[in-house]
């Protein structure tokens, strides 16, 4: 079969290749791949900038497919279904974290296009236990989304956001954009932030719902947060860049006794002015990937027509095609790019 992989640890060391094919073993299923997403993770390894990433291996964790072969041991699951499935295969299930329902931050985790081959391939082989049946009418492509959803309904587990709140979302990715849906599907004010290169996707924010446009690279734009809320600033900050500017700039516009969300990942170290946190009785939540709780609730919001995720699929791209899919995504211009094998 043809896949797309990762030779090594080097910038850009990935090609495409004839492998063999996939054959499940017991509790095992093969996935014939009909969608994949090119995440900012898979372009930080790409770029030689994920440090500990196993190679060679085949990336990508954001899929939809339909069921090819199963194992034994596996039942309930037919040929043709749609299905997609939750990219960590295993966290040890003992330690600590764990036992406390947060196998997502196991320190012995195993996930699809990280320690073991993932969906930038014609199939994938996943455990019967990750396994989410689709709905009948689901779109494949639009179903490819269900795992940054998921990443972004986990952030806002247990967070109460109300018609009243203003809601501020720093990075118009597509982790920004799904924040932006997500809480104007809960009825919030949401203010998205970026800069002159996210131009295009500002863009796409506003027609999504988006009630204020700020190009955070201006040096007036921070009062127009400031006007919107009568100078007390956001209720809750949703950031989703991981970079030094996204979280101050957060932090600044979080308002007194309000709640801050980290989304947004960097392996590098970064100042922050932490002071704010304590003068302004700021909640700070991190939140680091999703469980399969968040994967039902994702594809029942999706299903419903709660949230659409669709315009932010903005090009696809087939295997033959992944150079160019992943220069386009590199530039940036672009929400979502797609592989379709």
């Amino acid at each position: 079969m043809k896949a797309v992989c990762l030779e090594s640890t080097k910038a850009y060391d990935m090609r495409l290749k004839e492998i063999d094919e996939l054959k499940p073993a017991r509790d095992e299923v093969v996935i014939k791949v009909s969608a994949a997403g090119i995440c900012g993770t898979d372009l930080r390894i790409y770029q030689g900038k994920y440090p500990g990433i196993n190679t060679p291996i085949i990336l990508g964790h954001e899929f939809s497919g339909q069921i090819a072969s199963v194992g034994k041991g596996v039942e309930g699951l037919s040929i043709g279904t749609k299905v997609t499935a939750h990219p960590r295969m295993a966290s040890c299930g003992v330690c600590e974290t764990c036992l406390n329902g947060k196998s997502n931050v196991c320190r012995q985790k195993t996930r699809l296009g990280f320690e073991l081959d993932g969906a930038f391939a014609e199939f994938v082989k996943v455990h019967k236990d990750q396994i989410h049946v689709l709905p009948n009418e689901m779109e494949l492509n639009t179903a490819a989304l269900i795992e940054p959803v998921s990443v972004v309904v986990h952030a806002l587990h247990g967070i109460s956001i109300k018609p009243s709140d203003v809601v501020l979302v720093i990075g118009p990715g597509t982790i920004g954009l799904i924040a932006l849906l997500l809480s104007k599907a809960n009825g919030a004010a949401v203010a998205i932030s970026g800069l002159s290169k996210d131009k295009q996707k500002l863009l796409l924010a506003e027609k999504l719902g988006a009630d204020l446009i700020i190009n955070a690279e201006k040096k007036s734009s921070n009062h127009l947060l400031l006007e919107m809320t009568n100078g007390e600033g956001a209720d809750i900050v949703i950031e989703c860049t991981g970079t030094p500017g996204g979280v101050n700039n957060g932090l600044s516009l979080c308002r007194i006794g309000g709640k801050y969300i980290q989304i947004g990942t960097s392996n590098e170290s970064m100042t922050v002015d932490f002071m704010k946190v304590a003068y302004k009785e700021i909640e700070i939540i991190g939140s680091y990937s999703h469980t399969k709780r968040d994967w039902e609730e994702s594809i029942k919001l999706i299903h419903e027509g709660k949230i659409d995720v669709h315009p932010l699929i903005q090009d696809v791209y087939s295997l033959e095609e992944w150079e160019t899919a992943f220069k386009v995504a590199e530039i940036g211009e672009k929400v979502k790019v797609l592989l379709k094998p």
